[in-house]
Parts: C-alpha cells; sequence; structure tokens
C-alpha cells in the first residue's frame, strides 16, 4: 500500500511537472536547469521505493531508504511552516493539502512502514535484469515523457514571436521605458503559464537584487491582479494594462512574452518555455 502511495504520488508530480519544477526553483537555491533535474530526480527516487517495496526487493533497506526520505519530506515541511509558508508542498503535484495533513500523512506511511512485516518476493528468472530494468524505468520515465526545457531551448526560442513594429510603438509612448535596462513581461491573468512565468521573474529579480528592473503589461482587468499575485506568489511588481486587443496584436496572440529592453531598445525576447535566467539574471543585475 505504501509502494503505491509513493507511485501516486510520483505520477502526480510528473503529470503537473512545470508547477513541481517551478515550485523547487521558487526558493532560490538553485539555478533553473539543476531545478529542472532536482525535480525529476525527486520523482524518480518516490516511483523507485514504491515499485521495489511493491515487487519486496531489499525490503530492509528498501524501508530504510523511504523512512529516511519522508522524514526529510516531514523537516522541510516543518520548515515551511516554521518560514510562514503557506503554499502546499506539491506532494500530489497540484492537489492542494495543508501543511499539518502533509505531517500526519508522511507519519502514517512512516509508522506502516517500521510496523510491516516481510511481503511476498516476487521471483523472476532474470532478478537482476528485472531490477536493472526498474532502476532505468525510474530514472528515464520523467525525463522521456516530460523532457526539461532546457533540452529544447533554441527550438522554443525559435517559436516565440511578436509584432516588431507595434511593441516598438507602444516603447516610444512610454518615456520611463528609454533609460536603463528593463524586463517588459506580457501576461494575461488568465494565462497558466503567465503565472508560471511570474514565478520565474521573482526568483530572478530576488538574485539580482534589482525588483525596480520588472514591469509587468497585462491583459486583463484591475479586478484579477490581486488573484494573480496571490496564485503566482509573486513580487507585485511595478504594471500597467493594455487594451486586450492591443495586446494581442502586439504578442501575436502568444503569452507569455518576456522582453529584455535597454535605453527602449529590444535586446533579448523569451516565451515561457525558452527563459534563460542566468541571461535574463545578469543582464538587470549589471
Amino acid at each position: 500500500m505504501v509502494g503505491l502511495i509513493l507511485i501516486i504520488s510520483a505520477i502526480a508530480k510528473l503529470v503537473s511537472i512545470d508547477s513541481f519544477e517551478i515550485y523547487v526553483y521558487s526558493f532560490g537555491l538553485l539555478n533553473l536547469n539543476l531545478a529542472f533535474f532536482l525535480a525529476r530526480l525527486i520523482i524518480s527516487f518516490e516511483l523507485l521505493t514504491g515499485l521495489l517495496l511493491i515487487f519486496g526487493k531489499y525490503q530492509k533497506q528498501v524501508v530504510l531508504a523511504s523512512v529516511l526520505m519522508l522524514l526529510m519530506f516531514s523537516a522541510f515541511i516543518v520548515s515551511l511552516i516554521l518560514g510562514g509558508k503557506n503554499e502546499h508542498c506539491h506532494c500530489f503535484g497540484e492537489t492542494e493539502m495543508s501543511h499539518g495533513f502533509s505531517l500526519m500523512k508522511n507519519g502514517l506511511l512512516i509508522v506502516l512502514l517500521l510496523y510491516s512485516k516481510k511481503s511476498i518476493v516476487f521471483r523472476f528468472r532474470f532478478d537482476n535484469i528485472v531490477l536493472v530494468s526498474l532502476l532505468v524505468l525510474s530514472i528515464s520515465l520523467p525525463i522521456t515523457i516530460t523532457p526539461p526545457d532546457s533540452f529544447f531551448y533554441d527550438k522554443y526560442s525559435k517559436s516565440v514571436s511578436y509584432n516588431d513594429l507595434l511593441l516598438n510603438e507602444y516603447l516610444r509612448e512610454q518615456k520611463d521605458y528609454q533609460k536603463g535596462r528593463k524586463i517588459l513581461c506580457f501576461f494575461s491573468t488568465g494565462c497558466r503559464f503567465c503565472k508560471l512565468a511570474a514565478r520565474k521573474v521573482t526568483v530572478m529579480a530576488k538574485k539580482a537584487e534589482n525588483a525596480d528592473a520588472v514591469k509587468y503589461i497585462f491583459s486583463g482587468s484591475e479586478s484579477s491582479i490581486g488573484r494573480f499575485f496571490k496564485e503566482t506568489h509573486s513580487t507585485v511588481f511595478q504594471y500597467s494594462f493594455l487594451p486586450p486587443k492591443r495586446f494581442l496584436r502586439i504578442t501575436n496572440g502568444e503569452m507569455p512574452l518576456i522582453v529584455l529592453l535597454e535605453d527602449g531598445v529590444v535586446k533579448g525576447r523569451y516565451g515561457y518555455r525558452d527563459m534563460k535566467d542566468s541571461e535574463i539574471i545578469n543582464f538587470i543585475k549589471e
């Protein structure tokens, strides 16, 4: 049963991998590429321990590893509580559960593991091949089904487009965009990937220690702004609005659009998938 729960937990994270990897990145301890891989490594470890528990292989060692993993998760949740961070810990992907409930769940699983009896071992003719196959499956599945965005940066960057003429027309109207370096983020308040991009930008601005360089340009209404910032846990950067029709014409209907601006001139542009944190951080840090 514990093995099955761990597998379900891994699959839930894998299904919502965009949210999970951004959650890992949101703590600002890793760069974006490392956050991609750590998120998938956590999924792989949960999947592997779950499968080994079900098959009954190396049960003592796997039970010990599972208990240690659950204790680490619990310590992490306690640190969130002490730090006053209320966002759910993505234990089961985007299924929200309180920190208290997550701790109770982990505690119950630990008790079940500690008091479990040796299960019936599934025996195969080629045991070692089966074990290696489980290991390969657990590691490769998260990477092959949902490859990290960093694998395809060049491909994604070619797909990002905007109306150059209309964007420059808009930039000429904004006098405060004519000096210095800025990040202009064209977001729709109802766009899922705009919300995820806002979380990326928040971490990048904190690392660069330059929140003043970030400007959000919304297509939406003032009434939806509060919900946007709450859901994204984003810093409340300076923001403005564009009429939906003009917004869509500038962005060619593709969102989000992230523009690097220096003295009113476009120096780079990104979509959600090809955002490179090192480039963006260095741009506004300098």
